[in-house]
């Protein structure tokens, strides 16, 4: 079981659970077309983004196949959330998990994706003992697919056209990264 009861603390953020003050930041981040393009949902109404944030401030254990650990990140410098991150347990027979970001498009450029994987990938190997961590994104996210390959993951997969939204199909690329190969590669920069 991980459990995150207080920010972990990286050399520029902290990762820390959600606080019900969150509603104003994550809204922006759920409505902006420049973020939305690579997900797959609509933009979100204020109420449905206090039905998440809701949801989020529970969603700080891992002790179960399938749960997932979803913290905002927060720029320590300046104390604004700018994205949220996630971990999820996939499977605890084949001890593997999946890593995921989203950070808002005036944190992007900085190094600020990689930091907060890194981050969740010390998580995942370190506190939890998984084998093999994955994350998938989308074909054209050329800024994901620099960070995950900063990171030290392979790409694995191309899915093509397996995701369709408003009427166009999307394809996805599958990343993974193993528990000795992230022990041998890991940047510096990562949980304190």
């Amino acid at each position: 079981m991980l459990r995150i009861d207080a920010p972990l603390v990286t050399d520029r953020l902290l990762l820390r659970p959600f606080r019900a003050d969150d509603v104003d930041a994550l809204h922006d981040l759920r409505t902006r077309a420049d973020v939305l393009r690579y997900l797959y949902w609509p933009p979100a109404t204020i109420e449905q983004t206090r039905d998440v944030v809701a949801q989020r401030l529970t969603m700080n254990t891992l002790s179960r196949e399938n749960d997932a650990l979803v913290l905002a990140v927060e720029q320590r410098a300046t104390g604004r959330m700018i994205g949220e991150a996630d971990l999820r347990w996939l499977s605890v027979e084949h001890r593997q998990g999946e890593v995921g970001v989203i950070l808002h498009p005036e944190a992007q450029g900085s190094g600020f994706a990689t930091e907060t994987v890194s981050a969740l990938l010390d998580l995942a190997f370190d506190r939890l003992g998984l084998h093999r961590v994955v994350a998938q994104t989308n074909a054209h996210n050329a800024a994901s697919i620099r960070a995950l390959h900063r990171l030290g993951m392979r790409q694995e997969g191309h899915l093509r056209q397996c995701v369709h939204v408003a009427g166009v199909w999307h394809d996805e690329l599958v990343f993974a990264i193993l528990a000795e190969e992230w022990a041998s590669t890991a940047p510096t920069g990562g949980v304190r």
